[in-house]
């Protein structure tokens, strides 16, 4: 692991030994749609299987992520592709990674050097209805964002203005009933505020920032952080340039780290995480310092660089999506 930094050799060994959970990794899409493999980056990428290990990461959130582009009959073939996309993944590569679906398996981290992957809906355009939910609960989905950036059956994302539907507080209730973690990001202001009520279990935010910094619609308000932290929720820090940082600067982990610190004065140093979105967008749109997810140590050698404890990095880094994940499961 190239962590990078100038810190001393105790937080050296500290974040050799760091257990890092990526809240947002958008996998499958991404091999999918270049047709390559987990192991190789033969087309531009930001996420390997050797990366991942390289950064020594114990649990992703892996998504299911189907771009509004596909036809609506696409839709539902697109996610299952993603899914058998999954299972290939836990099938040939067995000994380095293995599914999350009960506590019991939260319980193997850590164990073997393998990865946990917990997978997530972006967007639950391919739900049929609240009545097929129990199917993509089969598969693994312990996560579920409603939304992407525009409406569907069940919620409007954050560029339009709609709330929840009828379908969307069914699919809410039953999320309950079947103990599916609930993601806020891209869902709008008004979907928001009644999704936060609805749900009975902690909800999370998997990669959003702090809009008091970046007054972009992706990002949160003030309010909505509260409202998340309230209820004992984690947001999690997208590296996406565009949330980051506004002007033509690139931003770097600087910029990450100002953003997480906003939250942790806001919030307590309990609700921040990272969602990285590698593989969601162009290599480019990223932090140059941050384009690889075997980068993601350098962000915790950067909060050690600027006074944060190694308790607070350890939380930050994985242990504060790991407690919500624990309870929720």
């Amino acid at each position: 692991m190239d962590t990078d930094t100038g810190v001393g050799k105790a937080q050296e060994k500290m974040l050799r030994d760091l257990f890092i959970l990526d809240a947002h990794e958008d996998i499958a899409f991404h091999l999918n749609y270049y047709d390559r493999d987990f192991v190789s980056p033969a087309v531009p990428c930001m996420i390997t299987l050797p990366w991942l290990r390289e950064a020594g990461i114990g649990l992703v959130f892996n998504t299911v992520f189907v771009h509004p582009k596909h036809k609506p009959e696409k839709t539902l073939e697109s996610a299952l592709g993603q899914f058998d996309t999954y299972d290939r993944i836990y099938r040939e590569h067995s000994d380095k990674v293995f599914r999350i679906k009960t506590r019991n398996d939260l319980g193997r981290i850590g164990k073997d050097g393998r990865i946990g992957f917990l997978t997530l809906m972006e967007g639950a355009d391919p739900i049929e209805g609240p009545d097929k939910l129990g199917e993509f609960y089969e598969r693994g989905v312990r996560l579920i964002g409603l939304t992407w950036n525009d409406k569907n059956r069940f919620a409007s994302g954050n560029e339009t203005e709609e709330g929840l539907t009828d379908e969307g507080r069914e699919l809410i209730k039953r999320m309950n009933e079947l103990r599916i973690t609930l993601d806020l990001s891209h869902i709008n202001e008004k979907g928001f505020w009644e999704a936060v009520r609805l749900t009975t279990l902690i909800p999370i935010a998997s990669h959003s920032n702090a809009r008091s910094l970046t007054d972009h619609p992706r990002n949160l308000k003030d309010d909505q952080l509260l409202a998340i932290s309230e209820r004992g929720g984690v947001i999690g820090i997208v590296l996406y340039n565009q949330f980051l940082k506004t002007g033509d600067k690139t931003p770097t982990v600087e910029d990450v780290f100002k953003h997480t610190d906003y939250i942790v004065n806001l919030c307590g140093e309990d609700h921040v995480g990272i969602g990285s979105d590698m593989d969601g967008a162009r290599i480019e749109d990223f932090p140059e310092d941050l384009r690889r997810i075997a980068d993601l140590p350098k962000i915790a050698g950067y909060f050690l660089e600027q006074g944060y404890s190694e308790e607070r990095v350890r939380k930050i880094m994985g242990g504060n999506f790991l407690r919500v994940i624990e309870k929720n499961i």
